[in-house]
């Protein structure tokens, strides 16, 4: 997918096309929301002892478009404007969406219409690696430092939610979370991520099977996902560890021969993390900026 930073340059300049009072840290915060799943997985990944796969497919749902709109009237509710705010996020949320399926990404994708249709979306225009995806990194730097200034004077529509819109947060983000994992077993039985495949190592010889950004040893000729830690590589390509995107053919329950693959570098990572971490501190500087707000001194 494409990085935060990539994704707050592309779709600020086209939110502002028809929402132009829109404030960037909504519009930010819009193009984070589909990516919040797969934050919450990383961290759940690395605390909890919960089975990478259920993990997995219980972001996927997640991440879909209705629980995105689940979780964009959620933050909405927390202002004067919920329509407005709302518009905003929704918007910026199913942009995120179409750019994710216009990337190129193995054994990955977008699933727009989860849990009523499990069929996955990915176009393959580019990968995170090519021009595209820097050029629009680098607007998303020059977003911030253009309009840090005047966007923190903004007025952000926060209010106080009362006791009904309590209430309608209260249901929404129970929904959220707990009801994709009713889905997990529906995304299993389509093979998401090629899930099934990976998960029945005994049926696995003869499959194809495609990894997103797997890590690589060179040295043990081995490849890591989500879901093995160690898939021997029959036919390794001679490049150095790292991320490593394949397709390819299990030759029997442990071995992979790559039909095709791709090198990732980490500067897709590096910019989300730039991304979420400009969003934060707008964000936290615009609500400090409210609570004690600039005096201005008179001249005797």
């Amino acid at each position: 997918m494409p990085n935060t930073l990539a994704h707050i340059g592309l779709q600020t300049p086209l939110t502002k096309i028809g929402l132009k009072k829109a404030p960037l840290q909504w519009i930010a915060l819009g193009c984070i929301i589909p990516d919040i799943p797969w934050i919450v997985q990383r961290i759940f990944f690395t605390l909890a002892d919960i089975a990478p796969i259920t993990l997995r497919l219980y972001a996927v749902t997640q991440a879909s478009l209705l629980f995105c709109a689940i979780l964009c009237l959620t933050f909405a509710l927390f202002t004067r404007k919920p329509l407005f705010v709302f518009l905003i996020l929704f918007v910026n949320s199913f942009l995120h969406l179409i750019f994710d399926a216009c990337q190129t990404k193995w054994g990955n994708g977008v699933n727009f219409m989860a849990p009523f249709s499990w069929q996955t979306s990915n176009f393959g225009f580019f990968w995170p690696e090519d021009s595209t995806t820097y050029v629009f990194t680098f607007i998303g730097i020059a977003v911030f430092i253009l309009c840090w200034s005047k966007t923190i004077k903004t007025d952000l529509l926060l209010q106080r939610p009362n006791k009904k819109k309590t209430a309608a947060l209260l249901f929404l983000l129970l929904f959220y979370f707990t009801s994709p994992i009713l889905f997990t077993a529906q995304a299993y039985d389509a093979d998401l991520h090629y899930s099934k495949t990976l998960l029945n190592h005994g049926q696995r010889s003869g499959k194809k099977v495609e990894i997103d950004r797997g890590s690589y040893n060179n040295k043990t000729q081995t490849i890591s996902c989500y879901a093995d830690n160690a898939l021997n590589i029959s036919n390794p390509p001679a490049i150095s560890s790292g991320n490593l995107s394949i397709r390819g053919i299990f030759k029997d329950e442990k071995s992979i021969i790559i039909t095709e693959y791709h090198t990732h570098k980490q500067f897709r990572d590096q910019a989300s993390y730039a991304g979420l971490i400009l969003t934060l501190m707008l964000w936290l500087h615009s609500l400090l900026r409210l609570k004690y707000p600039p005096t201005n001194h008179k001249k005797q």
